[in-house]
Parts: structure tokens; sequence; C-alpha cells
């Protein structure tokens, strides 16, 4: 810094002299005062940019780790016994991996096979080797992830494309560049950990023959690597981060700005912008739960590297603390400790790596004591600052409960885009009965085609269901641990969902440009802790059909009922006769139905058609003559029954897993609703649980139906009025069709009994 301000004062003796010579002429004055502001401003920036980079250096380790954090490790050891089970594991991993000969070997293999795994299996023995030696000081950890990196540092730069073609973003490493992301992400935060060990020139050739050639390769080895590091999604966060991340271990403030800023630096890509279009305001993902329990880790990751080497980006505060928001939503998208099951999604659970490391840093953050009895429940911590920082305040017994919320998550950067509501009802978070209705946006590549689908969770399970995805990950033999072929012709179509299909034929065609272009709307939410309703149109899936579609969900506790119900009313409104199906996805043993029909005889055929109708089995077809038609099951020890309107219609028993030669389809079964030949038809229908059933005092009661009928009594334009006849109580439940507003009244008479209210919905008890 002395050199700079004495070079700041000699040149600012210069200009004084330029300005007061008047025997230089003016234009020769004009031009080299325009040179030498030029270049002081340019040397004042390099130099702040290198005094940055300088305290970057200066402060090893600064990424996830800090010396602070390191030393309340080092202090910690032996109190907090869960944090002690982390720090054992990670020790064991890293301890394992010293004991055996350095392994990097050429790529081969795609997700699952031995170098994929072996390259995946160094990263974390690097990152936790880094651990060990900063908290351990045992300098034999350090060799082992110098020696590691020395020989990726001989092995990178003769790599080309990965031999695997099985991404449209190959990797070198990988078979994908995401998971050259993830690799750089850990390896950077061990080479962290090791810096202040390495040898100057030992860092140069780590530096410059792995670091900043994997970094350079995610940003812009190839055009797609470029449009995606670029882009608005979950890979890109990742690349992001681990370019970020890079930057701030080397000091490199380029790839920094890169990371923060986009390609370009000018703030029209990267993680900042990320932050304000990837979320609604109220931290909903637009690509669904799954994919932020995901994405969660680099945002988290990265956001903390960058609290901790650039304050001054305020980055928790952004657009509101959009990301702790984030951490909340994800939580709140759980049941019972399971991710909800909407896109592309597999069985996860918040204790996965990745949440547990979104939840301790989003504590270090925030202070948020209810975050806390996630992490308790989760039982593993990060070892990191983040980490023990979370682990000393839950033995310090600062937790509270964490409380979960009926809420409607709106979709899109500004909430436009649709939302998707989560209704509970209970006390106990374990055994709430929920219900989610997902009317959002497509959700980018990972979206499905199931716009207005719903699913229910109760009693410690879910009910009715969402199949996910269809993908076996990280099984080599199962596509590469790709999405199976079947992920694109069932589970993303719209049959595989509890909604409406229109003549066979999944919303938008099955099209994802056309799905991307549109999103649904709600029309209106009320939720309250008594009755929730929430209500959405459906416009566009069947434009080219010329079908509307609004469907109103009311989750209400009758009088005298044990438990809620769901009144659920899908509108379909067309300009000509369509074939309407409703299926609705169970889990659970089919009990008894109003239409029991024998099973298909010895060879079970698949159901007609496409758009995953033919990966149906059709177990059972019959015809309805009445206007109602039911099916009950069984899961664990409560009944459910799904009661629902028909006009001389059918219903099918169907199971996945037709037309599956790869055995890649789990078997669910489902029952769909079929109404045949007419423009308009409202399937109204209730949801109801009810009764018990004790295998071991061989006790039941309550197995049928509370629901005696249901019936649309009035429908126009602008109201659907149901009724439905339970065995203690009649209910009578009218929604606006249009022209929503809170505060406006209304009269309606329906069979001569009036009704007057105010707002969007009226509920009457008979």
């Amino acid at each position: 810094m002395l050199f700079f301000d004495t070079f700041t004062c000699v040149i600012k003796k210069i200009v004084v002299s330029l300005r007061s010579n008047k025997l230089v002429d003016q234009f020769e004055k004009v031009t080299i005062m325009k040179h030498l502001n030029s270049f002081f401003t340019l040397l004042t920036a390099s130099l702040i940019a290198f005094t940055a980079c300088t305290n970057t250096l200066s402060k090893h380790p600064c990424l996830s780790l800090t010396a602070d954090g390191t030393q309340l490790i080092k202090q910690s050891i032996g109190d907090y016994p869960t944090f002690d089970a982390s720090f054992a594991y990670a020790k064991q991993v890293a301890d394992q991996a010293i004991a055996l000969p350095i392994d990097v070997p050429t790529p081969q293999h795609a997700a699952g096979g031995y170098t994929h795994e072996q390259h995946k299996n160094n990263y974390y023995a690097m990152y936790y080797a880094g651990i060990m030696y900063q908290v351990l000081g045992e300098e034999k950890y350090a060799i082992f992830v110098r020696d590691m990196l020395l020989q990726y540092a001989q092995l990178y730069p003769t790599l080309g494309q990965h031999p695997y073609v099985g991404s449209p973003v190959p990797g070198q490493l990988f078979w994908q560049t995401l998971n050259e992301s993830v690799w750089l992400l850990h390896t950077s935060m061990a080479y962290d950990c090791i810096y202040d060990f390495l040898t100057p020139a030992q860092r140069t050739t780590i530096e410059n023959n792995l670091l900043f050639l994997v970094a350079k390769f995610i940003e812009e080895g190839t055009p797609a690597n470029y449009a995606t590091f670029n882009r608005m999604h979950n890979h890109a966060t990742w690349a992001n981060a681990a370019v970020g991340m890079t930057g701030y271990v080397t000091g490199n403030q380029d790839l920094i700005d890169r990371a923060l800023y986009g390609s370009k630096k000018d703030g029209q890509s990267g993680f900042l912008l990320q932050l304000e279009q990837l979320f609604s305001p109220e931290g909903y993902f637009t690509e669904g739960a799954y994919y932020l329990r995901y994405a969660i880790w680099p945002f988290m990751l990265f956001a903390q590297a960058i609290e901790i080497n650039q304050p001054e980006l305020q980055i928790f505060q952004r657009r509101d603390g959009i990301l702790l928001k984030a951490v909340n939503a994800l939580i709140q998208q759980a049941y019972n400790g399971e991710i909800i099951r909407a896109n592309d999604a597999l069985k996860k659970t918040y204790s996965t790596q990745e949440i547990v490391a979104a939840v301790n840093i989003a504590y270090w953050a925030s202070k948020d004591p209810q975050l806390l009895s996630i992490a308790q429940q989760q039982g593993s911590f990060v070892l990191s600052s983040a980490g023990i920082s979370t682990a000393k305040d839950i033995a310090e017994g600062k937790q509270q409960p964490f409380q979960f919320e009926s809420k409607l998550y709106r979709d899109g950067a500004d909430g436009s885009q649709g939302g998707m509501a989560i209704i509970r009802q209970g006390e106990e978070a374990d055994k709430q009965f929920m219900l989610v209705f997902k009317a959002t946006s497509h959700g980018l590549s990972h979206g499905h085609y199931d716009k207005l689908t719903y699913s229910l969770y109760d009693n410690g399970n879910e009910v009715l269901t969402d199949y996910g995805a269809a993908r076996f990950l990280n099984i080599e033999s199962k596509s590469g641990g790709r999405y199976t072929h079947e992920n694109n012709t069932y589970a993303m179509q719209t049959v595989a969902h509890n909604t409406a299909v229109v003549d066979c034929e999944s919303h938008f065609m099955g099209d994802y440009e056309t799905s991307m272009k549109h999103a649904s709307t709600i029309n209106y939410a009320s939720i309250t802790p008594e009755t929730s309703i929430i209500s959405a149109t459906e416009s566009n899936a069947y434009a080219h059909k010329q079908v509307h579609m609004q469907r109103t969900l009311a989750v209400m506790q009758p009088q005298d009922a044990e438990f809620p119900i769901i009144i659920d009313i899908m509108r379909l409104q067309g300009e000509q006769p369509h074939t309407y199906d409703l299926p609705f996805h169970y889990n659970g043993h089919l009990i008894n139905s109003s239409f029991s029909a024998p099973k298909q005889g010895s060879v079970l055929y698949p159901m007609q058609g496409k758009y995953g109708y033919e990966h149906l089995w059709k177990e059972a077809e019959v015809d309805i003559h009445e206007p109602n038609a039911w099916f009950t099951i069984l899961q664990t020890d409560r009944f459910y029954s799904v009661t629902t309107t028909l006009d001389n219609g059918k219903a099918f028993f169907v199971r996945s897993g037709a037309n599956d030669p790869n055995n890649n389809l789990r078997s669910q079964p489902a029952v769909i609703f079929r109404q045949e030949g007419k423009a308009n038809h409202t399937f109204a229908s209730v949801v109801e649980p009810h009764g018990l059933f004790d295998p071991n005092l061989e006790l039941t009661k309550g197995a049928t139906p509370q629901t005696k009928r249901i019936q649309v009594i009035f429908q126009d334009d602008t109201y659907t009025a149901v009724e439905v006849q339970l065995a203690h109580t009649n209910i009578i439940f009218i929604t606006l069709n249009k022209d929503f507003n809170e505060s406006k009244q209304h009269t309606l008479t329906i069979a001569n009994t009036t009704y007057n209210w105010t707002g969007n919905y009226h509920i009457a008890n008979n």
C-alpha cells in the first residue's frame, strides 16, 4: 500500500503540472491527461484487485471451512456426539483412501461404472482428507491430497471427450459436465485445506494444469458447456459455484466475476441472476422440490464462500433473503422427512447430504432456531464452520420446533406462473393430513405434463401418489444411471398423474417447448386452520382441443368426522364431445368398490393408446350406470375412499408396467374414471380417510365410506355448486368459476334455497 500511495502522489503532481503549463499545446495536454487518467484508473483497479487477491490468498481455508471454524472443531471434538459421528465417518473415509494406492483412472464408464465411481470417491476422499489435515494437523492427509491432485494434473490435460456418449453436455472426467462441476467444487475445498502446505511450484502446477483447465472446460470447453454455464438451470448452478469457488481459492477474480455475473460479466447470466429468476418470492424453485434438493447444495456452499470472501455482496440478504426462504420452502415440501415427488423425483429425505449442508449453512447465516430442530432430526453435520456452529447450538439447547405450515408457494420470479399449494391438517407433523396441489409452470427440463394434479399424504404415508421419475440413479446397467426411456414415455405423461386427460392425449401433446410457454393460473386461495380452498385454471394444456380445465380443492373436517376430507371439483369445458379420463393413483390394497369387476383372464393387455397408456396393464374394465362410483383402499391401518360423479361412464383398474422390456417401471395401481361423448363434464369427487384396521387386535371399524352421495346441484359460467351427503351431515360447497374477488357479494338460489355470501366460495351445512 505504501507503493500505491507514493505512486498516486506522483501522478497527481504530474497532472497538476500539466494543467498549469501554458507552453504545452492544448490538444497535447488533453491527450496526455486523458491517457494518464486512463492509466491511473486501470492501475488503481489492478492494485485493488491485487490487494483483494492477496487478502484472499492469505486466509486459507476460505471456502466452507475457515480458521475460526477449524479452531472451534478442534476444541469441540468429544463434546457433541452427533458431530463426532460425522467427523469419525469422514476420518474413516480419508484413512481408508490413504491406506490404498492412489487410483486416478482414465475415464471410461458412465454413472455406476468403475471409473465414474472412482473419480467420485476420489473427490470425497480428498475433501475429507483436507478437513482432517486442518483439524488434526497430520501431514499424511495433506500429502495424500497433494499427490492425488498432482496425478490429476498429469491426467487432465491429456483428456478429450468422455468415451461414453450419453449426454448433450458431455464431460471429460465424467460422462456429463455436471459431474465435472461437482468434482471441481469438492476438489476446490480440498485444495483450500492444504493450500498452505504446498510449495509455490506445486500450487502453480495444480492450478494451471488442473483447476483452471477444469474451470475453463466447464465454462466454455464446448458450445454446449458455454450455453449451460450461462443458463437458468440447476446444472448452471453447479457450474457457477464450482468455477466461483475455484476463483476464491486461487485468488482469481476473473473466475469469480464470471461465476457471479456470467461469461460476459454483464449480469445477464450467472449465479446472482439465478437467484433472481429461478425462485419465486416465497422461495419455490421452478424445477420443483426434488431438484431444489440437489441444487440447494451448490447454492448454499457458494453463498457461504461469497459471504466469507465478499461480505459486501450481502448474499444472504439478497432479494429479501431468497436463499434462506428457499431452504425453508424445501423443508416445507416434505412429509415426515421425505421430499414430495413432483416432476422428475426419486425417493429422498431431507437427511440427504445436500440438505444437511443447506440447513447447516442456513443456520450459520440466519441463526433461526427452528432450523436447529431439523438439523437435530437429520442426525449429521457438515464438517465446516457452519456445521460446528449448528452442532454447538443444538448442544446448548437453542433449538425450537420447526413450524410446518399450510401455504401457497407461487411459481415464477415474480410469482405470476401459477403455484403449488401445501395444505396441512393435524398437530402431529409425522401423522398430518397433507394435500399437495400443483398448478405451476412446466418446471424446465425436469417438468412433467401434469397441470392441476395433486397428491395426498396422511397418517405417515403417501396415499394418492405422484409417480415421480423413472430412473435408477448411478446404476450403470440401467441406462448408465440416467433417466430411462420410460421416463419420457410414461412418468412425464399426464396419465401417470392425478389430473384430467382429454382423448387419451397428454397436456400440450407432450411437447416440451409448448408447455414451457404456459403456466396455470391460481384463481384464489383461502388457507385457514379450519378450512382451506385452492382453485386454479388451465386453459392452454388442451388449447388445441378447445378444452378449458378448472380445478377447485377444498380441505375441511365435517361435523362428527374423525378426519379431514377433500372435495375435488374438476370442471372440463369443451366445444365438442371428448373422452375425459380422471386417474387416481394410490398406494395401498384395494379393498372394495361400487363397481367390482372380475379381472381380465390369464392374459393381460395394455390400455389402448399412447402418451403413457401403452404402459398401463388393463386389469379390469366396468361400465358405470350409477351417478356415483367409489373405491376403497387400505393403507397401513387406515381406509381411504374416493367417490366421484359419472354419467354412464366407465372405470378401469390399471397397473403400470406394460411394454417395459427392461423392467424399468415400478408396478403401481390406479383407478381411471372415464366419461365419454360429452363436451362438458364435471368430475365432482370426495376423498375421505376413515376407519381403523388393527391386525394385532384383529379389529376393524369404519371400513365403509361415509360419503353416501356427491352431486353437482348447480352449474353455469359463474358458479359450480356440489352437495356432499355424508353419514351425519350434508355439505353444500359453492365455488366461483370466474370474476374472482374476495370482497364481492353473491346471491344464488338453488332448489328454492337462497345462499348469500361474500368472496370466492361458500360452504353451508344442512
